[in-house]
């Protein structure tokens, strides 16, 4: 293997995918089936350009979301009341939403240089500060029981980038002190019932409020009193007679969680820039066949892993009780890429790629999506019980990944067999 080619490997395995790359020779008795896929796989160059202008539209989009996730996100600290926090909840689940869309590209076989894998700002690592779930909420702030636990009352803990990055997934990758997860902590606590007041500017009812012994922000905190006797009388009273404290390291807090949601997007939306980006210039140097495959690759394993083996199985929003609302970012991020709606990208989804001779194949995609869709309406209004919306929505897009294989088949796009 030369070097140009070695280079290519490591950087972006599109044409192997998570296989073994495959013998340039194949088999006697597959001689003829190889020959007939390479005269009659079609043209995907306009496939390929799309993929990567939509991979960087898409990260655009979810950057923007948090820049206005941001704004809100000022106007409740300026303000806090029912209002205002109604209105920051709901541009924290646009944001989300934005950037669960972007997921089916984080799913292509990209490997990112190894430098940046030592600095810990390759993609994966990336995402696991964006996205990490399920979090110990009482790791962040106070819940029921434990008014002072977490990060927000550590006092021993100084509040900036470098400490909030050292304590995400401190001992435990449920100890997330950074994403979108966290931040959906903030804005509705353990319960769904957080209070405009948690964010009051004001300081401590309490004299003092320091670490427990051991200084781990997971651990509970306590009350110390100046005077002796007011700290026995404070320790026989229920931790709820004290009442919420940090306010202003609470507000200090979720600030630096936007500031960080913005710079990981900003990140990747960087690298994704069709002029000069990491990401877009590998794909824009791939064959177009070898992306198509990628990108079939990549859907396969959105589907498989990340909704059937994971969102489905859990959890993911339990703060907002909005995980029917992940799903649905994520198949729109599947239909935004197969089935573009702007007019000047119309021949370059799926339907410019099966031709006009296979439109039922196309129609098909977009009745199964739309099924999941209706799937994910029945989860949301409750209509029928939350296992059996699940298991509906499971049965669907199972059909899904075997009108992608039927798709791939059609297409002469080799595609491993789902597990």
């Amino acid at each position: 293997m030369n070097y140009a080619k070695l280079v290519f490997v490591s950087a972006l395995l599109l044409a192997g995918c998570d296989q073994p790359a495959q013998p340039q020779s194949s088999p006697p008795d597959q001689t003829s089936a190889t020959d007939i896929r390479q005269d009659s796989v079609p043209d995907s160059s306009a496939f390929a350009a799309h993929l990567g202008l939509s991979a960087y539209t898409e990260m655009s989009m979810a950057a923007q979301s948090a820049q206005e996730l941001d704004s809100r996100l000022a106007s409740f600290l300026y303000h806090p009341n029912p209002m205002s926090l109604t209105e920051v909840r709901q541009a924290w689940r646009n944001a989300y939403s934005a950037y669960l869309q972007t997921l089916i590209y984080s799913k292509l076989p990209i490997n990112d240089p190894p430098d940046w894998h030592k600095k810990g700002i390759d993609y994966q690592h990336t995402l696991s500060l964006l996205d990490s779930w399920p979090i110990e909420g009482g790791y962040i702030d106070h819940v029921p029981g434990y008014p002072f636990s977490g990060i927000v009352n550590d006092l021993t803990l100084e509040l900036n980038e470098d400490s909030l990055l050292a304590q995400h997934g401190f001992s435990d990758p449920s100890y997330a002190s950074l994403g979108y997860h966290a931040f959906e902590f903030m804005l509705w606590g353990a319960d769904g019932q957080r209070s405009p007041r948690d964010f009051f500017p004001q300081e401590n009812t309490a004299p003092v409020v320091i670490a427990s012994e051991g200084g781990n922000s997971a651990d509970t905190l306590h009350t110390e009193i100046a005077h002796p006797e007011e700290a026995t009388a404070i320790a026989d009273e229920e931790p709820a007679d004290v009442g919420v404290q940090n306010h202003n390291r609470r507000r200090q807090y979720v600030q630096l969680l936007s500031e960080q949601l913005q710079k990981h997007l900003h990140r990747l939306q960087r690298r994704w820039e069709p002029s000069n980006g990491y990401y877009a210039s590998l794909l824009q140097h791939s064959e177009p066949e070898q992306v198509l495959k990628a990108t079939f690759s990549a859907t396969q394993k959105l589907l498989s892993d990340e909704l059937l083996g994971k969102r489905l199985n859990g959890t993911s929003s339990e703060f907002s009780q909005t995980t029917w609302a992940d799903t649905r970012a994520i198949v729109a991020g599947i239909r935004n890429l197969y089935f573009p709606l702007s007019e000047t990208e119309a021949g370059t989804g799926l339907p410019a790629l099966l031709g006009q001779h296979h439109d039922d194949l196309s129609l098909e995609w977009q009745r199964q999506l739309q099924l999941i869709d209706d799937s994910i309406d029945d989860w949301q209004q409750q209509t029928v019980a939350d296992a059996e919306a699940r298991q509906q929505c499971r049965q669907r897009i199972i059909e899904l990944m075997s009108l992608l294989q039927r798709t791939a088949s059609m297409l002469n796009v080799p595609l491993a067999s789902a597990n």
